[in-house]
């Protein structure tokens, strides 16, 4: 199932996902969700190849290193 968000957006920015959510007669969530999986293969387009995962105890995480 999947987890709620709590989210702060400025208020023209909002306006404007939900100007579009409309247009394309979508949901504001289903309009974010779009938009964050973009941003992430994005980001895993440009820095996944200077990114490695590490574990901090019981916790991952992800790690740049320095651009060639």
């Amino acid at each position: 199932m999947p987890k709620k968000v709590l989210v702060a957006l400025p208020q023209g920015l909002l306006e404007q996902i939900d100007f579009v959510a409309g247009v394309e007669h979508r949901t504001r969530s289903d309009l974010i969700r779009e938009a964050m999986r973009r941003y992430i293969e994005n980001f895993r387009r440009t820095q996944g190849p200077r990114m490695s995962v590490s574990s901090v105890g019981a916790q991952k995480v992800a790690l740049l290193t320095e651009s060639e």
